[in-house]
């Protein structure tokens, strides 16, 4: 979705190098001055030291360069937070609380996302009839959230099939979404319901959880929405063949980020990270709500995301979203086929997320 090209690299190189031979500020302003002059992104320059600094805890030097670029989103979010908490460390556990991800879910991104992919869903389910089983029909949905999407999925699905009971299996790290959404689900769908929890990261599944799950089977298919990035690529194929022997599909909706394979601290890493979260915050900051609860969604959710990866070494990370190209290739080496796939959020006319089928191979 944001690359760059590889002189541009070579000239912000030259900014992580300086920094790594502890520059006078005054030196390094006139770097980053000289680097932009060579980029297309003229004020990246100063994001990229900026970020570099502060992921060294150069607090106030940070704030300086941040300020340098305000006009973009990403560094006039980030010189806030600087300023407000005095720290470059997350303000929370992300997602303790569902708070901030129920403010996240009222954002014309989150909205045209989910609406996206749920007309993909739908026409996956008309076009793959429900398993040969007796009732109830089982979905298991990774990442549940609050309930409201898997609601939806299921509420639209109903009638395609005369479907007279469900049986949902909702998995998610927190004991607060999964208690939100298991309520959700059995007050708002409307038919006969069973619902069971597993309180994990699916790539963290045990194998007495995992035997939960295959005592239920046949399951007719797997959703992940925005869920499955918190792993890296070299745990993405064993979690995607645990998923393959719960199902022979899984519907993968995603964005299309560049946070996996680029190095830690490198060029291309903090590029895509400026440029995806300034973007994603942008449709938080557009809210009718308080500034206050602007704060907290954003304090909880991109700012903290965004910290961790730009800090972390890459082993230590919580998000390593991937490219469509790199699903595929994933895809493939975990024995699945992949669809064609469909943006649902566009961005300056490209695919800002997706939804795509995976289908097992054998199947």
């Amino acid at each position: 979705m944001f690359f760059l090209e590889e002189s541009e690299i070579i000239q912000l190189t030259k900014i992580r190098t300086a920094i790594s031979n502890n520059i006078s500020f005054s030196d390094l302003e006139k770097l980053c001055n000289k680097v932009a002059e060579n980029i297309n992104d003229k004020g990246f320059a100063f994001t990229y030291a900026a970020s570099l600094l502060a992921s060294k805890d150069l607090i106030e030097e940070a704030m300086k360069m941040f300020s340098q670029n305000k006009e973009d989103t990403f560094c006039s979010i980030m010189y806030d937070y600087l300023r407000e908490t005095g720290s470059f460390k997350l303000a929370d556990k992300v997602f303790e609380s569902a708070d901030p991800y129920n403010i996240y879910t009222q954002t014309d991104f989150f909205k045209n996302h989910q609406e996206g992919a749920l007309r993909h869903i739908l026409k996956f389910a008309n076009e793959t009839p429900q398993p040969n089983s007796t009732e109830p029909v089982t979905i298991l949905d990774i990442g549940v959230g609050n309930g409201v999407f898997i609601t939806k999925i299921v509420n639209e699905i109903i009638p395609l099939y005369d479907i007279k009971s469900i049986r949902l299996i909702i998995l998610d790290q927190s004991e607060d979404m999964l208690r939100m959404a298991k309520k959700y689900c059995q007050e708002n769908i409307k038919i006969q319901i069973e619902v069971i929890t597993i309180c994990c990261k699916i790539q963290d599944i045990t194998n007495e959880q995992i035997q939960i799950v295959q005592k239920l089977k046949p399951i007719w298919f797997v959703n992940a929405g925005l869920s499955i990035h918190h792993m890296p690529w070299e745990k993405k194929i064993p979690m995607l063949l645990n998923l393959r022997g719960f199902s022979a599909h899984l519907v993968l909706t995603e964005v299309n980020w560049n946070h996996d394979l680029p190095a830690s601290y490198s060029p291309e890493l903090f590029y895509s990270v400026a440029k995806s979260y300034g973007v994603f915050s942008e449709s938080i900051l557009h809210l009718s709500i308080s500034e206050e609860r602007k704060k907290l969604c954003l304090n909880n959710f991109p700012i903290a995301e965004a910290i961790n990866i730009i800090k972390q070494p890459r082993a230590n990370r919580i998000d390593y979203h991937t490219t469509i190209k790199e699903w595929k290739r994933i895809a493939d080496e975990a024995g699945f086929k992949t669809g064609e796939a469909e943006a649902t959020y566009i961005y300056n006319n490209k695919p800002f997320a997706f939804v795509m089928e995976f289908k097992g191979k054998n199947n």
